[in-house]
């Protein structure tokens, strides 16, 4: 906090005064500093723009621009950068006076993450939140959504082994709704539905690196086509990527432009599960119809050193024979054709993916081509160490995603 406060009064020092003439009329220049308050840093590539004149430019590698050619009188300096864009947080902007001949200094800044947290949060259990997910509900046919949203977190940590849902709230929001959640853990994937009868809309969302989430839930009866490309991260297509539509058996495989087609989707909000042999998979939330989806894959690191992690089928081998230990793979997984709930023993409490703790329903929605081997203990006392539990059963899924 101390160095973001250095930043702005060295912004707010730079200096005004005189500009050499720029031509009939003598215009000003507006030069300042755009900083991101939810990381407490200044803000490179963002694009800054002065309405209505229409001036744009973006912020160099400290966050810093400089506008020239700025006609005298007052206008609105304003701001856009496409990670804030997609929490909402596009067009944040102020009011500035450029005088003729003159340079006038301007700090932008975004809303402060206290700002989110005592808008969402404050009057919470979990009013003291270091994250805050929160979103519309829309239908699609117009109708109001009357239903609460549930929400539910997936972590990496330590807590995943028992899932909460911390501070979860549904409100009414103008003519619409909105879902709120707080108290979620840093690094958390949250998993948020919404379901009646006849419609449903859900979505898997990560927190990212400023704490925040956004996603508007689009809730629909019937089916769609979700179309789009996959590509990695130099923009070439992916030939033989597999999308499927996480909780369906809609799948497909991309072509060799990497194009998709995935046909009786659910016309709500879904979520895409993609894979691609050398890259990280990729999971995001869309919505069907006429907009394409892009999907941007990003490369596994092949230059690692360290032991293999995930699904090392060495380690498996050795203890498939262990005492309490079901396992299905190979040639018997090839051949079954029961769903993966069905290979989970009742009692079940305790859920690992690729080595990774999750939660009953990210476990269960795994597609079936990723399978590679479903390793179930009944007790939980028989499982390996890492993976023991001492009153349930444990179910551990080994998929394609920890193969490459």
């Amino acid at each position: 906090m101390r160095s973001l406060c250095l930043i702005v009064l060295l912004a707010l020092a730079l200096p005004t005064g005189a500009a050499s003439a720029q031509g009939p009329g003598r215009m000003g220049r507006v030069r300042g500093i755009v900083i991101d308050s939810l990381l407490g840093a200044p803000l490179p590539g963002a694009t800054v723009h002065i309405t209505p004149p229409g001036l744009v430019t973006q912020t160099d590698s400290t966050g810093r621009f400089a506008i020239d050619s700025v006609p005298p009188g007052e206008w609105t300096v304003a701001f856009t950068h496409a990670a804030l864009d997609s929490l909402g947080l596009g067009d944040i902007g102020m009011r500035v006076r450029v005088f003729a001949g003159a340079s006038a200094s301007v700090v932008l800044a975004t809303r402060s993450f206290d700002a989110f947290r005592q808008r969402f949060c404050a009057d919470t259990p979990d009013s003291a939140s270091h994250t805050v997910a929160f979103g519309g509900v829309q239908s699609t046919d117009g109708s109001r959504v009357r239903v609460a949203v549930a929400v539910s977190w997936i972590s990496n940590g330590i807590e995943a082994g028992t899932p909460r849902t911390g501070s979860v709230r549904t409100m009414p929001a103008g003519d619409g709704q909105m879902w709120v959640a707080c108290g979620i853990p840093w690094g958390a994937w949250l998993h948020a539905s919404v379901r009646d009868s006849t419609r449903a809309a859900s979505a898997f969302l990560a927190l990212g690196p400023r704490g925040i989430s956004v996603h508007t839930l689009v809730f629909s009866s019937g089916v769609t086509t979700v179309a789009g490309r996959v590509v990695d991260a130099a923009g070439t297509p992916v030939h033989g990527a597999r999308l499927s539509v996480v909780d369906t058996d809609v799948s497909a495989v991309t072509d060799i432009s990497g194009r998709f087609v995935l046909a009786n989707a659910p016309a709500g909000t879904v979520t895409l599960d993609v894979r691609a042999a050398g890259h990280h998979a990729w999971l995001g939330a869309v919505e069907g119809g006429a907009t394409p989806v892009m999907v941007r894959l990003a490369s596994l690191d092949v230059t690692r050193t360290e032991p293999p992690q995930g699904s090392d089928y060495l380690r498996l081998l050795e203890r498939r024979h262990r005492d309490g230990l079901v396992l299905l793979d190979g040639q018997g997984l090839a051949a079954d054709t029961m769903p993966l709930a069905a290979h989970i023993p009742d009692g079940t409490c305790r859920w690992w993916l690729d080595g990774m703790p999750v939660d009953r329903t990210f476990f269960l929605a795994q597609p079936r081509w990723s399978w590679r081997a479903v390793e179930t203990y009944a007790r939980g006392s028989d499982a390996p160490p890492e993976y023991r539990a001492a009153a349930c059963g444990v179910a551990l899924l080994w998929t394609a995603a920890a193969d490459w």
